[in-house]
């Protein structure tokens, strides 16, 4: 695919701009509810990220595919075929990561991910070829609460670990990061009139990377600790009580986006798609058309992370959800 490849589907209209002399967004003309496009095949160069719900257990079983996730049911009745060890060690049909639920709710562990890799001297073991690539602490602050990150990309060598910090806000739909030097964000697009007409969508995130002059709530963010300063002004931390009882303010607004949305989450309720939610992403570096996305091999550190904080915003919307079941609401 050349460097002039057409975007997916899902990035396209009212949230893509270009950038303008000033670096500022132009106006949009249309309003964001008319995309993206949930559940639909929209053909990106890229990972289509299933997340298996695991009924009575303790978390999440995520692979690179519906296919991966199928061979994987498949494979483990004839897991010592020469054929299947051969595809297992292309990291095809195995899990990419697995999302655990800790056992105490009182803990700020909120989830912690093993990452699988291929078994290069025999048969895939799904109890024994992993590691924890990742553990999420939670922590409660008025008006947001952050999630960090702890990320171990190399089993073998500490010196790469790193941490990645993601505020979300208690009623703006955004949930803010910084990596890689970039402002990043999931928008909540859980409240828009679109998803009225997709009455089968539970909800729906869409990930966007922010010009250097858009209002972010990492913009508040000192990089070290788990807290928000108030050392400078923030549209999104100011009036928190009055935009709390403002069913509005969950709503997006065309300028909490930035230029180019390559990724989105959702899940459909159970009776129309059973068991999981599913991450797009779209692949916007790499450009040799030998990539083959059924394998975990293809996924790189920069996708992991956006898997990762993918999956913590689909587990807040369970426990959401959970909740309202308990209390009656559904």
């Amino acid at each position: 695919m050349s460097k002039k490849h057409i975007l997916p589907a899902y990035t396209d209209g009212p949230t893509t701009f270009e950038k303008d002399t000033k670096n500022k967004p132009p106006p949009f003309e249309e309003p964001i509810d008319k995309i993206p496009i949930y559940f639909k095949d929209v053909s990106p160069r890229g990972w289509t990220i299933v997340i298996n719900n695991r009924f009575w257990t303790d978390g999440f079983r995520l692979f690179v595919s519906k296919d991966a996730s199928e061979k994987f049911d498949a494979f483990k009745k004839q897991s010592t075929s020469p054929h299947i060890i051969d595809l297992q060690r292309q990291g095809i049909g195995i899990p990419l990561l697995k999302a655990i639920v800790p056992l105490n709710p009182a803990t700020t562990k909120f989830l912690t991910f093993r990452r699988y890799y291929p078994n290069l001297d025999g048969p895939f073991d799904v109890d024994k070829n992993y590691y924890d690539f990742c553990v999420v602490r939670k922590h409660y602050h008025i008006g947001y609460n952050s999630y960090v990150f702890n990320f171990v990309p190399d089993r073998n060598d500490a010196s790469k670990n790193f941490s990645v910090t993601l505020f979300s806000h208690s009623t703006y739909p955004i949930h803010d990061y910084l990596y890689n030097g970039q402002k990043h964000r999931w928008v909540d697009e859980s409240y828009i009139h679109y998803f009225a007409k997709l009455f089968q969508v539970k909800f729906g995130f869409k990930h966007t990377i922010l010009l250097p002059n858009q209002p972010s709530l990492c913009d508040n963010f000192d990089g070290k600790s788990d807290k928000l300063t108030k050392s400078k002004d923030n549209p999104f931390l100011s009036s928190y009580f009055k935009s709390k009882f403002n069913f509005k303010t969950r709503v997006p607004k065309p300028e909490y986006y930035g230029p180019i949305c390559s990724a989105i989450v959702g899940e459909a309720e159970q009776y129309f798609k059973l068991g999981y939610a599913e991450i797009k992403i779209d692949d916007m570096r790499n450009f040799d058309p030998s990539v083959d996305y059924n394998s975990i091999l293809s996924v790189d550190e920069d996708v992991l992370v956006m898997i990762c904080i993918a999956t913590v915003l689909k587990r807040q919307k369970d426990i959401i959800e959970d909740a309202k079941k308990r209390n009656g609401g559904g």
